[in-house]
């Protein structure tokens, strides 16, 4: 029996209600006191195209998926064919066998199959076919041994505002799902089972959601934005509770416009933010230059999504690392931040909008599909620990023509002056100005400016959020990455250092400035170095070299075909490489049947 350790996975069309049942199953098993972690794939149109949800539980925290899943719940042979190579040996899947077969091809030996009419039940014996999804949560729970209480209570608590007769129905049609195992295949028959543990005061939260909440808890009141994907939740998330706290969301006509209304606020004192992904990213370069130049605070979240331009919206990548630090004509200061867990999700969003206005400066909080869209369990998270830090905002009167909004200072930063305050009228101008906003071309003046704006990089490093080191600081393999892949790695360093293999990882949390001094101290000692990021070209990896220079012993271990990493991923390139497991090559194997490339630099 594995005891309260599973991956279940969904699959079915958009629009049938999949993602739903994922949702109200990653509850349930919050409530009985396990860890989760959710994550959505699902195509780029509202109804139609095969979609996926995946929920991973256990005693122990994981940020991401497992090697392999342990339970399929296939709405149609789409999804059986899709993640059939997926299963763990000793899993199992349900299938709805109401209007297909699987061939005996396809029907791996090593799994379990149970073969339920999940629609044909939904539809003769609850008389509405729509409701065959909460048929399969009913099958599930009894075949893993689920709490019938907690589950009866989920279903309502779900289906609650729709009524009582609602309520009902649904929680017959979990109850149909379990009479069904019970008659055809025995209580608790597959292998898996499920004890409740204490809930405790925890929180099952969404990454949007955590940086929503982190900058509304940070004093952020005005959001501009245009939907975009996988961005959008922010915005839903911020116009529904903004206006409750003083502050107003705007849905802009488009990206430009968004930027610009961000501007204009964060230029009249509100703190100040967008959300948008790297197309939206890309419309408003031009404006983000404009705030470095006059100095103006302000938060852009990005949401990383697989590229060039449409690319796969749906699907998670880290190749907009480079458009965040270097896009843009000219030079500004910038400020690159990167949680990697839904609760630092919160923090850093948080943290980013004290940076933002203590340096005047734009300030990015980059995050991906794989992170920003998925769901996991997290203590309570204090707020009270959230400063508000606005920096040398002047709030008194001062004298008229003597005030100079962009000062020479010691650390590069000006007294900043919001319009209304007395005295304080002065120039903004886009182009190159002097210390009072007038615009001049001397070259004296340039050389200054640019040294007081470029300045505050320096100035600001002990505030940034510090790297995490995990694993053996003296270990001599080493791994660099950031991001979603956090949770794949450290959980890959556990599982080596179990085998006797002690790895440690320095987990980027900055990324700019790029923390070299630390990165050149951790890269040191190491024999082996692996750099793990989801892109082509290994856009971190080649910041690392810029500071290292070329390495012999570092590996770029990279995966772009829109998927997140599992842990045997970053395993498997170590025991070839680094332990001589295996004869190096051009790639790991996946669970999904793509390559991992691994490159020696």
């Amino acid at each position: 029996m594995i005891l309260n350790d599973i991956e279940i996975m969904f699959g079915g069309q958009a629009g049938d209600g999949s993602l739903t049942t994922g949702d109200l199953i990653a509850g349930i098993l919050k409530k009985l006191g396990l860890e989760v972690y959710t994550y959505k794939d699902f195509p780029s149109r509202i109804r139609g195209g095969h979609t996926n949800y995946v929920i991973r539980a256990g005693e122990h925290p994981n940020y991401g998926m497992a090697d392999s899943v342990d339970a399929l719940i296939a709405f149609d042979l789409e999804a059986v064919d899709a993640h059939i190579e997926e299963l763990r040996p000793g899993g199992f899947i349900i299938f709805d066998s109401t209007a297909e077969t699987v061939p005996e091809t396809m029907r791996r030996k090593d799994v379990t199959w149970y073969d339920v009419p999940l629609a044909k039940i939904a539809k003769e014996e609850l008389g509405l076919e729509l409701v065959r999804n909460t048929i399969s949560l009913g099958v599930l729970a009894k075949l893993i041994g689920m709490d019938a209480g907690t589950v009866r209570d989920a279903v309502a608590g779900v289906y609650e505002r729709k009524g009582e007769k609602v309520v009902t129905l649904n929680i017959r049609a979990v109850e149909a799902g379990g009479e069904y195992v019970e008659r055809h295949f025995g209580e608790w028959p597959s292998g898996y089972g499920l004890e409740a543990r204490p809930d405790g005061d925890r929180l099952l939260m969404m990454g949007n959601d955590a940086i929503a909440y982190g900058a509304l808890v940070a004093g952020c009141r005005f959001m501009a934005g245009y939907p975009i994907t996988p961005a959008t939740d922010v915005l839903e998330w911020m116009a529904k509770y903004l206006p409750k706290y003083g502050g107003v969301a705007v849905q802009a006509e488009d990206e430009l416009a968004a930027i610009n209304m961000v501007l204009g606020a964060a230029f009249a004192g509100v703190r100040s933010m967008t959300a948008t992904s790297g197309p939206g990213q890309a419309l408003m370069t031009e404006a983000i230059g404009l705030a470095g130049v006059l100095e103006i605070p302000v938060v852009v979240i990005e949401c990383a999504r697989t590229g060039p331009s449409t690319g796969m919206p749906t699907k998670t990548e880290q190749s907009n690392l480079n458009h965040l630090i270097f896009s843009g004509h000219g030079e500004i200061p910038r400020v690159v931040l990167a949680p990697g867990t839904v609760e630092d999700s919160f923090y850093i969003s948080a943290k980013a909008f004290d940076i933002a206005e203590k340096y005047q400066c734009p300030v990015f909080v980059l995050t991906e599909q794989a992170l920003c869209q998925s769901k996991a369990t997290l203590p309570l998270l204090d707020v009270a620990s959230v400063s508000v830090d606005r920096g040398k905002l002047v709030t008194e009167p001062v004298t008229f023509g003597e005030y100079e909004r962009f000062q020479f200072t010691e650390d590069g930063v000006s007294p900043r002056i919001i319009p209304g305050i007395e005295g304080g009228m002065h120039l903004a101008a886009g182009s190159e100005h002097s210390p009072k906003g007038v615009i001049t071309e001397n070259s004296a003046n340039r050389t200054a400016m640019m040294d007081k704006r470029m300045h505050k990089l320096v100035s600001m490093r002990e505030d940034l959020p510090k790297a995490i080191v995990h694993g053996d600081p003296a270990a001599e393999i080493a791994i660099f990455g950031y991001g979603s892949n956090r949770g794949p790695i450290v959980e890959a360093i556990e599982r080596l250092e179990r085998g006797g293999v002690p790895v440690r990882f320095f987990e980027f949390r900055t990324l700019w400035p790029f923390p070299e001094e630390e990165v050149a101290a951790f890269a040191a000692s190491a024999q082996h170095i692996f750099v793990v990021e989801n892109d082509y070209t290994g856009q971190l990896e080649r910041l690392i070299r810029y500071v290292t220079g070329p390495l012999e012993r570092m590996h770029l271990v990279n995966k772009y075909n829109g998927k997140p990493f599992r842990p045997i991923e970053v395993i498997e390139p170590i025991e070839r490489l680094a332990l001589l497991r295996g004869p190096a090559s051009t790639g790991a194997a996946s669970p999904e049947g793509e390559p991992v490339r691994v490159k020696r630099q």
